[in-house]
């Protein structure tokens, strides 16, 4: 894993007239070699680009390579990183050109399956199914998530679902039990809104929040035949009832949310619970390390999204992994495989578990973690009988904007559920559209 200082690497390239490939390693500051001493041949140069550069993750993944690169003196890991938003972007602009990195972070469903479609990332099926000792040591339930249509396209780096966490604290004070039903819940939050306790913390400025609580409500309220066809470009239309009920059920939650709920960053929403300023939070189970270095004191239950009665599926648990695809334009496909095999394997995974407290989806990884709370996580995970991606990497690009905006406004009391379909529906007759004209392209 090499650093690289521009301006050595500029006095490099004058002194020598070679040319080199220049990508920054975060964190990094010394050039990267182009081979070996006593006129080795070169190393081979893998980029890799991932998108969590706070630490204590990015520090791991550093580590981590650095340790592969020593196993491998042939392989020369070049890391780029950025935060989510950005990431999204640049990675739009560099997926389909000559500077796409070998290696990349991509989640699962529709983020990833355009790139598929356009055959931009590598078929792993038959890397992954001829190997055994790779494919037994996956979690198969996790892996269906990378699949499509058969085909195997990325492997997963951290599992992640979502779940209420409580404050047990406040709840106990309050003499209060995590609820199972619509009803029970409503109960809870006007007890604890009646003792002047904020019930529930949310901010959704970055607009993702709002998919969460959307898409799990789509998934209770409308059948998955419906969402299955609604869900796909060419065919969605968003006409079913259920989902101006979500959007009803929706409006509900938002009467024991905290004021200003568009204008507040996700993250001080999180702090805010974490501080015990609020008594709830639909939350990430990757976020348990979050909230324990921001309260270690904190003592965190968990519930599922309270049941309401509806044509919807109640065994779908909200969540998919998140991982890593491999590019198709790689010069080195063998090598990305090996190394995926490794940093997403099993003896990693145990250490990526134990030092950042999040799981990959290698079976036994759980083995020496002793936090209570992430092991309850995994487990919650590892037996959901269904999981359901997350409502905006499932979505088309242009829908998924038009959703999350109008429910932005929908959040603020400027439009009603059904002006919010309305819009949304409109968005899905273009993408029909569009997919028609790719199609017959």
């Amino acid at each position: 894993m090499k650093k690289i200082n521009f301006r050595k690497v500029l006095g490099v390239l004058l002194a020598t007239t070679m040319v080199f490939s220049l990508t920054a390693c975060s964190g990094s500051n010394k050039p990267a070699e182009s081979s070996k001493a006593g006129g080795a041949s070169e190393k081979k140069v893998i980029k890799l680009f991932h998108r969590f550069p706070d630490e204590p993750f990015n520090s791991f993944i550093e580590k981590t390579i650095a340790e592969y690169e020593t196993m491998n003196p042939d392989i020369d890991i070049v890391i780029t990183s950025a935060q989510n938003d950005p990431y999204k972007e640049k990675l739009k602009v560099v997926v389909g050109g000559d500077e796409c990195p070998d290696i990349f972070f991509s989640w699962c469903g529709e983020f990833s399956e355009r790139f598929l479609r356009e055959n931009l990332i590598m078929d792993l099926t038959d890397a992954i199914n001829s190997d055994a000792e790779w494919k037994d040591s996956l979690l198969q339930s996790q892996m269906e998530n990378y699949t499509k249509d058969g085909v195997i396209y990325g492997v997963p780096f951290r599992l992640d679902a979502k779940m209420f966490f409580y404050n047990k604290q406040i709840f106990d004070e309050q003499g209060l039990k995590a609820p199972e039903t619509w009803d029970d819940f409503i109960q809870v939050c006007e007890k604890l809104k009646a003792a002047g306790i904020t019930p529930i913390s949310y901010g959704n400025k970055e607009l993702w929040p709002s998919a969460h609580y959307i898409g799990t409500l789509n998934q209770l309220l409308v059948s998955n035949d419906v969402r299955k066809v609604d869900y796909e470009p060419k065919t969605g239309a968003f006409t079913d009832p259920g989902y101006v009920k979500a959007l009803d059920y929706y409006a509900e939650i938002l009467k024991y949310c905290n004021d200003s709920v568009n204008g507040l960053p996700y993250d001080i929403s999180r702090n805010a619970f974490c501080q015990g300023k609020t008594a709830m939070q639909y939350a990430e189970l990757i976020e348990i390390p979050y909230m324990n270095e921001a309260n270690p004191d904190l003592q965190i239950g968990m519930f599922n999204f309270p049941y309401i009665e509806g044509v919807g599926d109640k065994t779908i648990l909200t969540g998919a992994p998140e991982g890593f695809v491999v590019s198709s334009k790689t010069k080195y496909p063998k090598e990305c495989l090996a190394f995926l095999k490794w940093f997403l394997g099993p003896e990693v995974g145990a250490k990526q578990a134990q030092e950042i407290g999040w799981f990959n989806a290698s079976k036994g990884v759980v083995e020496g973690v002793d936090n209570p709370t992430l092991v309850e996580a995994y487990n919650v995970i590892t037996s959901a009988e269904k999981m359901g991606p997350w409502f905006d990497n499932v979505l088309y690009s242009t829908v998924c904007d038009e959703f999350l905006t109008a429910v932005s406004d929908f959040t603020n009391g400027d439009i009603t559920s059904s002006e919010v379909m309305a819009k949304v529906q409109s968005k899905a007759k273009e993408a029909q559209s569009l997919a028609a004209q790719s199609k017959s392209k």
